[in-house]
């Protein structure tokens, strides 16, 4: 890890949302949807990212539930920890030795990633080791 990441990690603190989040995959009709589901999640963690595919939305679970929203695909349940640290984006490398950690303790992650900070869902099932190891890195990083 290059100094500049270390730095940056030595300051990192976790947040672990409280709540069970789902992951759909839905078509670019169904973006003003979403949107407009994303705008009424300003008390929890959401993320829309619109591509030329589909329309990837991270919603709470029960917030999912009660949508109308038909996604050809919908994983989870996932939990979101942010990396909860301002990070400037001329930083390189933050990210990275969390992955490789949290893939050597075979958790899978679904980085996202926003202006200021980054975020990692994590399968329910998983969030103990997660954190266990993010934590772990902080530590180091010291």
């Amino acid at each position: 890890m290059n100094e500049q990441a270390r730095a940056v990690w030595r300051k990192t603190k976790l947040h672990v949302w409280p709540d069970r989040y789902v992951l759909a995959s839905l078509p670019l009709g169904d973006v003003e949807e979403a949107a407009s589901l994303a705008t009424h999640s300003a008390d929890a963690f959401v993320a829309l990212v619109v591509e030329r595919d589909e329309v990837s939305l991270t919603i709470r679970e029960d917030l999912w539930r009660e949508a109308k929203l038909h996604a050809s695909a919908v994983a989870g349940p996932f939990r979101a920890i942010t990396l909860d640290i301002d990070i400037d984006l001329s930083v390189c490398g933050y990210l990275a030795p969390a992955a490789v950690r949290l893939g050597e303790a075979g958790v899978s992650i679904i980085p996202q990633c926003a202006y200021l900070k980054d975020h990692v869902l994590v399968h329910e099932r998983d969030l103990e080791t997660a954190v266990a190891v993010i934590e772990g890195l902080i530590r180091e990083s010291a």
